[in-house]
């Protein structure tokens, strides 16, 4: 596995190569996959699997590039993979479950703001840092909403239903929800683009400016 060395020869942890690109960059950054003692590589979304590793940007294209070299095979040293349409999606549903995690997390820890009237109320605060809106918002109030984002240099993003994103938040409806930390709205906004870098496979979505 490739890493960068110090001046003093130390072997700097962070540093993985991706497989598909063959750009080295923070392991935080890319995916981790692993053998699973079954001979099965798998998804190491959380990269905390043992055993020995491999990287992925989560990018359609490396994806794919890493999969028509067959260098997942090579690496692992299996004879046999899933498919690059299967392995895809299910990485996109990782990607898309982790942000259903945290929108509950934000929740739980009070740093979801919920209701029209709240949201444009923080949103001129300036305490929102991120925009969520529903699938099934209405063109008119996205639109409304989608130029106040971009007046005020928020990031915005569509995911679910207005019904299932009320669901997540232990609400009703929800068209939009906005969210009041900048580490919450970080992360989210690192899975948002993730799922957007995956290509249109799977349900759901993300959307920004």
């Amino acid at each position: 596995m490739n890493k960068t060395w110090t001046e003093t020869g130390t072997a700097t942890d962070k540093i993985r190569t991706c497989l598909g690109c063959r750009a080295s960059k923070d392991k935080k950054e890319l995916v981790r996959l692993v053998k699973s003692p079954d001979g099965v590589v798998v998804i190491d979304y959380k990269g905390r699997l043992p055993g020995r590793g491999g990287y992925v940007c989560p990018i359609e294209s490396c994806i794919r590039e890493a999969f028509s070299k067959k260098q997942i095979s090579r690496v692992f040293k299996v004879s046999q993979v899933e498919g690059v349409e299967e392995f895809l999606g299910r990485l996109r549903k990782l990607a898309l479950d982790r942000i259903s995690s945290l929108l509950s997390l934000a929740r739980k820890a009070g740093k979801v703001v919920d209701g029209r009237e709240a949201v444009e109320k923080g949103i001129t605060m300036g305490t929102i840092n991120l925009l969520v809106f529903a699938e099934d918002l209405s063109p008119i109030s996205f639109k409304e909403m989608k130029d106040t984002c971009l007046k005020r240099g928020i990031g915005y993003y569509t995911y679910l239903s207005k019904d299932e994103m009320g669901g997540l938040i232990g609400k009703g409806e929800r068209g939009a929800v906005g969210i009041a930390d900048a580490s919450f709205s970080s992360l989210l906004g690192k899975e948002f683009e993730r799922v957007k870098s995956l290509g249109s496979v799977g349900s759901g979505g993300g959307k920004n400016g």
